[in-house]
């Protein structure tokens, strides 16, 4: 196996790992005094500075990389599942960088009690949309690869 698809793969987990954190944070939020909200929203902020974002610029930029390699050395079809991994982990990536990530940190900059309340329950609800999103391309993504394998 090469360094590159070890650390796409790597990226991958980091990726999804990440986003599945922050969305167990999230979910752990309801169960929380609002006064607390604020904690748990630095703590998806940081999962998403350090993981989920992170790992799907360098599984994109890891993919591109094997992508061009292969398709330097490649002759005959190559089929949908590589075509549906490419476009799935671009727009997915493109939803969590744009989307989720300032979402995430924008939320641990407000206050979720006075006078920021209403701004942060928006947030919250545009960084679970957007998470969602990115979350399932970045599965199907998954799929998609784990199909072009076998």
């Amino acid at each position: 196996m090469s360094i590159w698809r070890f650390v796409h793969y790597f990226a991958f987990i980091a990726w999804i790992g990440g986003g599945l954190a922050a969305m167990i944070a999230g979910m752990a939020m309801n169960r929380l005094d609002r006064t607390l909200w604020g904690a748990a929203a630095e703590v998806q902020a940081a999962i998403y500075r350090h993981l989920t974002g992170p790992g799907s610029i360098i599984a994109v930029i890891s993919g591109l990389l094997l992508t061009f390699r292969m398709y330097g050395a490649m002759s005959g079809y190559v089929g949908p599942w590589l075509g549906t991994m490419q476009a799935a982990g671009l727009l997915g990536a493109l939803v969590t960088l744009l989307g989720a990530m300032p979402a995430a940190s924008r939320l641990a900059r407000l206050e979720p009690t006075g006078d920021t309340a209403a701004a942060f329950d928006r947030t919250r609800k545009r960084l679970a949309m957007t998470g969602s999103i990115g979350g399932t391309l970045a599965l199907i993504a998954l799929l998609a690869g784990a199909l072009y394998r076998s």
